[in-house]
């Protein structure tokens, strides 16, 4: 998926334009950080957050971007009051998701939102250790306090023949 593509299935869940401090949780390269960037206004911030290295730009468009390198199961983040979390395919390598989801709420200011992008699959694999669809999802966001939660798109896998969803959920 490109940056484009991620855009697409994310922009139901975030207001164009809007100057806001995101989070991109499990960044990797940084896609889903740059389509973020894409439709926050300018004077925002996005901290991409991986447990490698990762080289991202400092900014995108008028957008700023920094990187933390943290473990997120182990590490507590220097975060707070963040008006957005996004995990794309992340929370499928996190094991106790449910303790997880609820200690994200932390980071967030009330009414602050969660995107989640996963593959709807049940099937784990070395890549998807502990899958999450979107069921499940719902169920783990409504356990850990999370409301509104939404099914906002789709899209095709292409490692998989499954697809991949998108939803979002307020603090």
């Amino acid at each position: 998926m490109n940056p484009t593509e991620a855009r697409q299935l994310i922009e139901p869940a975030i207001p164009n334009k809007t100057t806001a401090t995101w989070a991109d949780l499990g960044c990797g390269a940084g896609t889903f950080t740059y389509a973020v960037a894409e439709l926050l206004g300018n004077g925002s911030k996005i901290w991409g957050v991986d447990k490698l290295t990762q080289y991202l730009g400092a900014k995108r468009g008028e957008v700023e971007i920094e990187f933390l390198q943290a473990d997120l199961e182990r590490q507590l983040l220097p975060l707070k009051a963040l008006d957005g979390i996004i995990m794309a395919n992340t929370l499928h390598y996190i094991k106790d998701q449910a303790d997880f989801l609820q200690h994200l709420r932390s980071y967030l200011k009330d009414n602050g939102k969660l995107i989640l992008v996963e593959y709807d699959t049940e099937r784990s694999n070395q890549w998807v250790p502990f899958p999450v669809t979107y069921e499940m999802a719902h169920a783990l966001l409504s356990n850990a306090g999370f409301k509104d939660i939404a099914r906002i798109g789709e899209y095709p896998s292409s490692l998989r023949s499954e697809m991949i969803f998108a939803c979002v959920a307020h603090k």
